[in-house]
């Protein structure tokens, strides 16, 4: 067994993965097998996984060509040869800070699902942090009614629990984000142990807010942030004001989402006026997240360079 397998999915992103692939080799647990989970990859990802697996002997390429959505099928392919107590998921255009794999090691100890805090970095290098989920009865709620607060990257769970799954990764259904259709599947497991912190160990960097740049300003935005998260000091000046910040985020949205909570239960005794309320609750947890990310936005703007 080796500490942890990392998942790192990628279709057409090409260059950034270097990027996303150095985050990972960086960290502070070096035991660790790192799979890049090819769906349907162009010739520059098989180079330079190529080149990176040349000189790293964690890093696996598994080349497969496209399958429906977004490959799931893939990821639950290469998990039966996984060889982790832990497995930790990467995409192939975020960053990790050095102490991810460590920070969901320590949560794992004692449960069976993980998560740590991200930092959503807008274009303009604004940034807000994600708000924890799974200390909350309230916010868990919602993941199950189709609100994702989980992006792939932050996310880790034991290898044990995964095999106890009735399906582990498979094709998501409609448009539902293919993470949350995976994260269900561990949240409605009898018993399942959640563990979160609110420490901030991810930066992600949403590929919909960028569609219409270049590669290379993508590669530039990575290699700009990566430079930043390098130094010594910014977890020690950005990260604790940014944890507060998500703490005190997630305790007003639980205040929140409680006074229109109880609307919800009408549907089990009135399905049709249930539908209502439901409608009702989902706009105001909307609203409230919303609000809550411009109010505690931070612009790093500065901080990062042009």
């Amino acid at each position: 067994m080796t500490a942890a397998t990392v998942i790192l999915p990628t279709h057409d992103h090409g260059p950034t993965l270097r990027c996303s692939i150095r985050s990972v080799q960086k960290q502070t647990v070096e035991d660790l097998e790192i799979f890049v989970i090819g769906d349907g990859v162009p010739d520059v990802t098989r180079d330079l996984v190529a080149e990176l697996a040349s000189r790293d002997s964690r890093i696996r390429f598994f080349d497969n060509p496209k399958g429906p959505r977004n490959g799931e099928i893939h990821r639950h392919a290469a998990l039966q040869e996984a060889r982790g107590e832990i497995v930790c998921y990467q995409a192939d255009d975020d960053l990790w800070c050095p102490e991810q794999v460590e920070a969901l090691g320590a949560l794992l100890l004692d449960a069976d699902f993980a998560h740590t805090v991200a930092v959503d970095v807008a274009p303009d290098a604004s940034a807000f942090v994600r708000l924890a989920v799974l200390g909350s009865g309230v916010l868990r709620a919602h993941m199950l009614r189709g609100t994702n607060f989980l992006p792939l990257s932050v996310v880790g769970h034991t290898l044990a629990v995964y095999r106890t799954l009735p399906y582990g990764w498979r094709t998501t259904p409609g448009s539902m984000p293919t993470d949350l259709y995976m994260w269900q599947q561990f949240l409605e497991l009898p018993g399942i142990r959640l563990a979160g912190s609110s420490r901030p160990s991810v930066f992600h960097f949403a590929a919909p807010a960028r569609r219409e740049w270049s590669v290379s300003r993508r590669v530039a935005e990575l290699l700009r942030w990566s430079a930043f998260l390098a130094s010594e000091s910014w977890l020690e000046e950005l990260g604790p004001a940014l944890g507060r910040r998500s703490d005190e985020a997630t305790r007003r949205l639980e205040r929140r989402l409680r006074l229109v909570e109880p609307l919800t239960g009408i549907a089990k005794t009135s399905p049709v006026l249930g539908k209502v309320p439901r409608r009702f609750a989902t706009t105001v947890f909307e609203r409230e997240v919303e609000r809550l990310r411009m109010q505690f936005a931070t612009d790093l703007a500065e901080t990062v360079g042009p």
